[in-house]
């Protein structure tokens, strides 16, 4: 009977293993407690479930699976040399938490040159939030090289990933102006591929991080197969990101684009603080491509350093209808305020609530073709330094714009403007009205019949420094002509720069500030 009895448990053991086998999951049990791993003082022969009992590698991290309500803490001051790839998908209400424990410095990994993936990498994998981690990566050549990268292939609806308080650095990837270089970021989330499967994001968060030294981009998402295609219809539905929001982030020395916002359908870019950008190679500091209806506000952008063509702090980019860029601080930039490259089918783009203060090049350029979008309410101070042109069009593609409600604060001798050159079959539908135009006046300024020359009598103009706190100078003092004499616009925002309220129903100030006279 003892024989008998063994003999099944072993002819039962042995079913049970081929059945796992067979099915793929003779792996690693999923792990839904808390792990702890200690690059100093850990063994991957612990049991992990301690700070005493904590395992060592990122090799038996990556070994493991994780499931819902999963926590996975790196000891604070440790380092690790290497790419982590913990597999698994938390749930709803319960995502799988990367972080830190212990008092010091932010857990460090060090991808030493690593390429083909980040050095922090999800593949298909859903409700993940990545906390207080320090990520490097450099090299003595360029490569293929990401920081944080996040990609799907036929993997359905890939929701809440959410990265915060990381720092990433000293990315080397490949400068240049080619999608293969664009991959190349601090923070890199893409679909690769969808053809068996509609693969898309929702619910992406990232958030005060701070990315610097990187080549080519900070923060890119992206769509290897969709990203050309405009944003509508069923491909659209099933290939968009939904729910992002990018916000409080600082992002500096990048050899190109601070980020480039891809794929989304609204979401919102709001409160980040980006330098020294376009280091090495043309690149407006923030753009998107192939949107609909994102929002991007409350953004700071300053020291963009391109040699050439863009420059700006925004540029719609191609396939950007319905977007909003607004309550915005450019200064100090090769180029201006907003730069558009749109295509020809782009209507509802709207710029307005935005300061820009010194900047050169062209403050305003209605570059590729588009069929509508509104600039108003915005301030353009133009220091004795500078020359910039501060409208430029392109006399070639068409343009359909309103520009209405803003200053022109103009000290330069040197400032010009650029409109369309006659001769082209190119159609500029334009209407100014209701603009300052105060200071040296340049040849080939607009005709508007409601103009203001007289000086807006500004607070303290010319003085804002870094940060959106420092600008109280661009209020207008009583008295200003500018108050309560713009021409009312439906669907205005509802708040000025500074938070006051703009009623749709009454005459506004011009500018920025729709406060009273102080």
């Amino acid at each position: 009977m003892v024989t008998f009895k063994f003999r099944y448990f072993i002819f039962n053991s042995l079913f049970f293993c081929m059945l796992c086998m067979i099915s793929g999951t003779l792996s690693a049990t999923v792990i839904t407690t808390t792990v702890y791993i200690d690059s100093e003082r850990g063994n991957d022969k612990n049991d992990g479930l301690s700070e005493a009992t904590a395992w060592q590698s990122l090799t038996k991290v990556n070994a493991a699976t994780f499931g819902p309500g999963a926590k996975i803490l790196l000891k604070a001051g440790s380092m690790w040399v290497g790419r982590l790839h913990p597999k698994g998908s938390g749930a709803e209400q319960h995502p799988i938490v990367i972080d830190q424990y212990g008092e010091g410095n932010k857990p460090l990994i060090d991808g030493n040159g690593m390429t083909g993936k980040g050095v922090v990498y999800l593949y298909n994998q859903a409700y993940w939030e990545i906390n207080n981690l320090e990520i490097t990566n450099d090299a003595d050549t360029p490569g293929d090289r990401r920081g944080i990268e996040v990609s799907a292939a036929n993997g359905g609806l890939i929701n809440h990933i959410y990265l915060r308080n990381l720092h990433i650095h000293h990315i080397k990837g490949i400068i240049g102006n080619g999608h293969p270089e664009k991959r190349t970021a601090g923070i890199y989330i893409t679909t690769v591929a969808d053809d068996i499967k509609p693969t898309r994001y929702n619910d992406i968060l990232i958030e005060n991080c701070h990315i610097h030294h990187v080549q080519n981009q900070g923060i890119a998402t992206s769509h290897e197969k969709g990203v050309f295609d405009y944003p509508e219809g069923e491909k659209w539905e099933n290939r968009k990101m939904t729910n992002l929001i990018i916000r409080n982030n600082v992002i500096h020395h990048i050899s190109k684009n601070a980020m480039i916002i891809r794929m989304t359908e609204g979401g919102l870019v709001e409160r980040n603080l980006c330098y020294e950008t376009a280091t090495d190679i043309t690149g407006n500091t923030i753009f998107s491509r192939t949107v609909r209806g994102t929002v991007f506000q409350y953004n700071e952008g300053f020291l963009n350093r391109s040699p050439d063509a863009d420059g700006s702090l925004y540029d719609p980019d191609i396939n950007s209808p319905g977007t909003i860029w607004q309550y915005s601080y450019s200064h100090d930039n090769a180029h201006g305020l907003v730069w558009f490259c749109t295509h020809k089918r782009d209507d509802g783009i709207i710029v307005r609530y935005n300061l820009s203060q010194n900047d050169k090049g062209a403050l305003v350029y209605f570059n590729y073709a588009f069929s509508g979008a509104s600039v108003y309410n915005n301030v353009f101070f133009i220091g004795e330094h500078v020359s910039p042109v501060i409208i430029r069009e392109r006399s070639n593609t068409d343009h359909t714009y309103s520009f209405h409600n803003n200053i022109i604060y103009n000290k330069s001798e040197g400032a010009t403007y650029r409109f369309a050159l006659p001769g082209y079959k190119a159609i500029q539908n334009r209407t100014f009205g209701h603009n300052v135009f105060y200071g040296n006046h340049p040849k080939g300024e607009p005709d508007d019949p409601a103009k203001i020359t007289e000086d807006p009598l500004f607070v303290a103009p010319g003085l804002g420094s870094i940060g959106l706190n420092t600008l109280d100078g661009y209020k207008l003092r009583k008295g200003s002509p500018a108050l309560r004499s713009g021409n009312v616009i439906p669907n205005n925002g509802g708040i000025d720069f500074y938070g006051n309220k703009v009623d749709s129903k009454k005459i506004p100030n011009r500018g920025l500030y729709e406060g009273p006279g102080l």
